[in-house]
């Protein structure tokens, strides 16, 4: 397929495997893509593989938590015709044990982070632009143990409906709330924990189809809702969650 033909596609958290995966799948449709992430050892081994296959891809280490490096990296855009906010982390405490300096974290990187990415690329949306945000079905569906990181994902479902009304009609913004996924992020944050298997398990058990979702899973959904096939769909919140948040 080649939806993204002469387009220029930003994603940010590019160097996590959701990211990755985005990446690869846009530049397979033909797009120019340019990744951002605070971790320049995976976006340049991202970079060095792709370019030596003949893509055209480009990595910037951004820390998409500081407006001025945001603004800095804006200012070697000249149009974007994708962004996908993808970049997050994962945090799992009770309420009462999350401190403040890991509640900040995690908002600052899950939330903060897309407000000002938007924000700074907002001028250079291109007209029927498309900017897809992944949020999480604990947005929709919150669990003991998730305060931090369910808070910063249902504000990241508000913030794109905010911005879906802002940027209309020129750009797009929806929402994409993936279920708990089998890749590295919950793996390394529960690593150590007494209760890790249990904690695995009752996250696969909690969708319907009894198991945890896959990174690949989610990257067809996000590509749509940023291709012209999805030209009336702004504001909206979808959940691929094997239907976590259905029941």
């Amino acid at each position: 397929m080649t939806r993204f033909d002469g387009k220029v596609a930003v994603v940010a958290g590019a160097a996590g495997d959701l990211g990755k995966l985005l990446c690869r799948a846009l530049l397979g449709e033909k797009a120019t893509v340019v990744g951002i992430d605070i971790d320049q050892q995976g976006g340049q081994r991202l970079q060095d593989e792709l370019r030596q296959a003949g893509e055209p891809f480009t990595f910037h280490r951004v820390d998409i938590a500081d407006p001025e490096a945001v603004a800095s990296f804006a200012e070697r855009c000249d149009r974007v015709d994708v962004l996908i906010n993808a970049a997050g982390i994962i945090s799992y405490a009770p309420l009462v044990e999350t401190s403040l300096e890991e509640w900040d974290r995690v908002l600052d990187i899950n939330l903060r982070g897309a407000f000002l990415t938007t924000r700074a690329l907002a001028p250079l949306l291109a007209e029927g632009a498309a900017v897809v945000n992944v949020s999480s079905s604990a947005a929709l569906r919150a669990g003991a143990g998730w305060s931090a990181y369910s808070v910063s994902k249902a504000g990241l479902v508000a913030l794109s409906k905010v911005a879906a009304a802002e940027l209309a009609p020129r750009a797009r913004v929806n929402a994409v709330c993936p279920g708990a996924l089998d890749t590295q992020l919950p793996h390394r944050l529960l690593d150590g924990h007494p209760d890790k298997d249990a904690i695995m398990t009752g996250m696969a058990q909690a969708s319907m189809l009894r198991r945890l979702g896959e990174a690949r899973e989610v990257v067809p959904l996000c590509l749509f809702l940023a291709s012209d096939e999805a030209s009336l769909l702004t504001g909206a919140t979808v959940a691929a969650d094997g239907g976590t948040t259905a029941w």
